[in-house]
């Protein structure tokens, strides 16, 4: 495992290569280019602020932000996922005829998507402005640490997956599925406490990516009924944590097992 980390930092460069590729082809031809990164979260906060602020009003304070933040972090996961699992099938040819470390094309799937969240993320600092929300420089020292665990989360799942998918085509249409109820299983658009406050510590015990969205809603926006922002929860942080990179290096040693007989699947 040491070996093939070093190979993959010796390939440093051409993880930036490819995730910057992956982000302009994303944007080519679109007529914002980059902004879209601030034009699909805004939209969407606003159909689900249609949603459930005007048709299905809910008690949520600041729900725009509240969504916002959300949304963001489920749209980093979902994209991440997505688009690492079709990364060594879409680059079949390379494959076959280039040796490189192969994890780096779900590596730069995911980092691409990470680059577009860090870009959307001047978005929620203006919602923040506009709702007056205080937040305290010391609170933002978490950001990093959510933000490494949400990354190894999506890193593991992503290797796993791409690496089925090369032996199982059908891999794609079963993770659609699973993602999709996934969402719902999420809190992206409501709070836990309004569904399951009596299971709500287990729903975030069973579900990393509900500890995830809500320490990011715990230090960007505070708490559902107006309370200012404060330090997450630290055992689900550390439990999370934990779970991602478990997950992280289960999905980097499935890939390298797969991997050695990629050029014969393909």
């Amino acid at each position: 495992m040491v070996t093939n980390l070093q190979q993959v930092v010796r390939y440093r460069e051409l993880i930036r290569n490819l995730t910057l590729r992956d982000l302009k082809v994303r944007y080519r031809n679109s007529l914002l280019g980059f902004l879209w990164a601030w034009g699909n979260p805004l939209m969407m906060t606003l159909v689900f602020t249609i949603v459930f602020q005007v048709l299905a009003p809910n008690s949520i304070a600041n729900y725009p932000l509240f969504i916002l933040i959300g949304w963001l972090a489920w749209s980093f996961t979902t994209s991440g996922i997505s688009d690492g699992l079709g990364s060594i099938v879409a680059n079949g040819n390379l494959v076959k005829k280039v040796w490189f470390p192969r994890i780096v094309l779900p590596a730069s799937a995911v980092f691409a998507n990470g680059l577009n969240f860090i870009l959307a993320f001047p978005l929620i600092v203006v919602f923040i402005l506009y709702y007056r929300i205080e937040i305290q420089p010391m609170l933002l020292l978490y950001l990093p640490i959510i933000f490494i665990s949400q990354l190894a989360l999506i890193s593991g799942i992503a290797f796993l997956l791409s690496a089925s998918n090369v032996y199982y085509r059908d891999t794609g249409v079963i993770t659609g599925v699973l993602l999709t109820a996934w969402f719902f299983l999420t809190p992206v658009f409501y709070a836990v406490p309004q569904f399951t406050q009596d299971y709500s510590r287990l729903v975030y015990i069973l579900n990393p990516m509900a500890s995830i969205i809500e320490s990011y809603r715990s230090i960007l926006y505070g708490s559902t009924n107006g309370g200012p922002p404060a330090p997450p929860d630290m055992g689900f942080l550390l439990r999370t944590l934990i779970t991602s990179f478990a997950i992280l290096i289960i999905g980097y040693i499935a890939f390298t097992h797969l991997s050695k007989k990629f050029g014969e699947e393909l």
